[in-house]
């Protein structure tokens, strides 16, 4: 069964892009523990942070709380699929 992934990296970059790649997902994580309703949000649907993707719900939470990166306008649902992510 093909699922939906949303690679939490790629969407820091795209929130953060001036910055490295790690970089950008360290701020991202900082925004989201900030935002302390989202966080609460989202670890309640088990998200924690080692967690590389987002489910589609948790990614439809940030993104309805934090918005578009303003810089893309990519529908985050044709990224590719990683078989050899198993979640």
């Amino acid at each position: 069964m093909k699922k939906n992934l949303y690679d939490v990296t790629r969407l820091a970059t795209l929130y953060f892009p001036d910055s490295t790649e790690r970089n950008a997902r360290r701020r991202l994580f900082k925004v989201l523990r900030a935002e302390r309703d989202l966080w609460a949000r989202l670890t309640a649907l088990h998200f924690g942070i080692r967690q590389r993707s987002f489910t589609p719900r948790q990614y439809e939470m940030v993104i309805d709380i934090l918005g578009k990166p303003e810089e893309t306008d990519d529908d985050f649902r044709e990224w590719p699929y990683d078989s050899n992510l198993n979640m």
